[in-house]
């Protein structure tokens, strides 16, 4: 058996995992919906810190709109999130 590049994606995981989540829904169609909470912080002028369930992060803005550079701005963060 030849080993998978680790950059590329495993088709069968993710099939078996939406036929996984297809049959829980079909069961309960309750269970498919979902909640998210997000939170964040001012820390200071622009600079935000904030959490998604187990995850952190933080932005700022670029000096020329007021920020330190800190961290990757809200745009940055909507045009990865996009890029997924």
């Amino acid at each position: 058996m030849t080993e998978k590049p680790e950059n590329r994606i495993d088709a069968d995981q993710g099939r078996a995992a939406l036929e996984a989540m297809r049959q829980r829904y079909q069961e309960d169609p309750r269970r498919s919906q979902a909640t998210l909470r997000a939170t964040a912080n001012l820390k200071k002028n622009t600079l935000l810190e904030g959490r998604i369930g187990r995850f952190h992060f933080s932005c700022d803005e670029p000096p020329v709109r007021g920020g330190n550079d800190e961290a990757p701005s809200p745009l940055e963060f909507f045009l990865i999130g996009a890029a997924f």
